[in-house]
């Protein structure tokens, strides 16, 4: 029998689309595989991005090779208790449109493997 992944499997995998280094995307796909295609862009653009985008604007990234899985479902756990409100809703469903556009290079070369 196969392994169960989770949702923070998966973010952790999704994750390593921003790190300053080669993007490994057929590790990515073997995890996100696992999961509906549609559920795959949406954890992305929704969460993933939101927590890990900052990492491609600095000039000295801090994260080279890999987030630390714990401390990105943290801060994925933070960013789904602020959708609560209204103006978190509002602004999950503007930053969700933003890296939809942004990361659209980045999805087609996910796709490629999925």
């Amino acid at each position: 029998m196969g392994r169960t992944y989770t949702d923070k499997d998966l973010c952790a995998a999704l994750s390593d689309i921003f790190v300053d280094n080669w993007v490994n995307f057929e590790y990515i796909a073997s995890v996100a595989k696992h999961f509906p295609v549609e559920y795959v862009h949406l954890m992305l653009c929704r969460y993933v991005a939101p927590s890990c985008y900052c990492n491609l604007l600095s000039p000295v990234p801090s994260v080279w090779t890999a987030f630390d899985a714990d401390k990105l479902w943290e801060h994925i756990d933070i960013l789904r208790n602020k959708e609560q409100s209204v103006f978190g809703k509002f602004k999950r469903d503007i930053c969700t449109l933003y890296f939809k556009n942004r990361l659209k290079q980045e999805w087609q070369e996910l796709m490629r493997f999925l």
